[in-house]
């Protein structure tokens, strides 16, 4: 698992014309993030479902049929300003998040898999066993060992908890200072609402098409 200087680690108005920006009904959200100096797990988090900070990244997705690739830009006050690398996938029964800063060697900084509530019942038989995969797959030679523990987890809390609940994993994968690790943070938690958002009205279209 590489080690990088600089970054370690969260009501819609109708518009005449255009579609809602949330779902009818407002999603429990659970976020649940792991630390890759602790090797440990933390949270649940719960995320208030909100579109204030994810408006953007909704606009950006909106038109897209299965994933988008750009820059997110961060601020922290006296701090200098960072863009972030991100790239969003749908993946069919949950959504992948990946952010990275320009130029860092390795794979992402954090990567975000979103398994919204209504998705809970077509989650693929393998799907923890598939992400832990492609986790090993992007940390290569130098990977921490965590891949088991990750799926371990993943595969209990699918299994185990309410179907109701929208599970929001956020993987941390390497050290990152504390400064960028807040500003990360927020990003994850706008990308969660965001996607959340995106498959929530990509799936209420189809359904009123079939």
């Amino acid at each position: 698992m590489k080690t990088c200087r600089g970054v370690s680690r969260h009501a819609a108005t109708q518009v005449p014309g255009k579609a809602p920006e949330t779902a009818p009904r407002e999603p429990r959200i659970a976020l649940h993030g792991w630390d890759w100096r602790g090797q440990v797990w933390h949270g649940p988090d719960e995320l208030a479902y909100a579109l204030s900070g994810s408006r953007a990244i909704l606009r950006k997705l909106r038109p897209l049929a299965s994933g988008w690739h750009g820059r997110l830009h961060a601020r922290m006050p006296g701090q200098l300003p960072l863009d972030f690398c991100v790239s969003v996938h749908d993946l069919g029964d949950a959504g992948l998040a990946m952010i990275d800063l320009e130029g860092s060697p390795g794979g992402p900084l954090e990567i975000t898999l979103v398994v919204p509530a209504h998705r809970r019942a077509r989650v693929r038989k393998d799907f923890a066993f598939e992400f832990a995969a492609f986790l090993r797959f992007l940390e290569g030679s130098e990977s921490s060992g965590s891949e088991l523990a990750v799926h371990d987890y993943i595969h209990r809390l699918l299994s185990e908890t309410d179907a109701a609940t929208t599970l929001v994993f956020s993987i941390e994968t390497c050290f990152v200072e504390r400064e960028a690790q807040i500003l990360i943070a927020e990003q994850v938690e706008r990308l969660a609402i965001g996607m959340v958002a995106w498959m929530t009205e990509k799936d209420a279209s189809h359904a009123a098409r079939a």
